[in-house]
């Protein structure tokens, strides 16, 4: 997000916020549905979706995407579809591991890829801006890939306990619907 403002690729920064911020309340929303009410489809052993086969799958392509900007359109195309294979990796790991079904991840990578999708393409339109900071200039996204590459290292193994408190609060939701439902009788 920082690098699209700073370059002030405002579209693509408004899209990928705005998409990247529906799949996480999508995948909250299961997630809380699921814990809280049950709800489930059996047969394709469906409960959530994966939030991470979704983060990944918007974050990595597009963090590939803007990485190539200046490159040729088929080296473009080349690192977004890298990211999409990072991220069906992580897919792959979540059912190898048990976390999830085949179905949930395939549900949350296709999620993730359409918000890549549609912010790679609006990068892909835009003209490419200058991003300044004091004497530092570039047109090239070589410092964002640094900076990049170095978060996804420091931040690899990093668990944030948001599933914990989604479902905390799915509970917290079932007792005041029940309490709903007995209130209006």
């Amino acid at each position: 997000m920082l690098w699209l403002a700073a370059t002030r690729a405002w579209r693509p920064l408004v899209v990928w916020t705005s998409c990247f911020s529906v799949g996480v309340l999508a995948v909250a929303a299961s997630r809380i549905a699921h814990a809280g009410w049950g709800v489930e489809i059996p047969a394709l052993n469906f409960t959530v979706i994966s939030g991470h086969s979704m983060l990944a799958s918007a974050v990595y392509p597009t963090t590939f995407g803007i990485c190539a900007t200046q490159a040729k359109p088929r080296t473009a195309v080349l690192a977004y579809l890298f990211g999409l294979a990072c991220a069906l990796a992580i897919g792959v790991s979540r059912v190898l591991m048990g976390f999830h079904s085949t179905a949930e991840v395939v549900t949350g990578w296709l999620l993730g890829t359409l918000i890549a999708g549609m912010t790679c393409s609006l990068i892909g339109q835009s003209r490419v801006r200058t991003f300044s900071v004091g004497r530092f200039s570039t047109h090239d996204s070589t410092p964002f890939a640094a900076t990049a590459l170095a978060l996804i290292v420091v931040c690899h193994g990093k668990v944030i306990p948001v599933s914990g408190w989604i479902d905390s609060t799915a509970s917290e939701v079932t007792q005041w619907s029940k309490g709903q439902v007995v209130e209006t009788r």
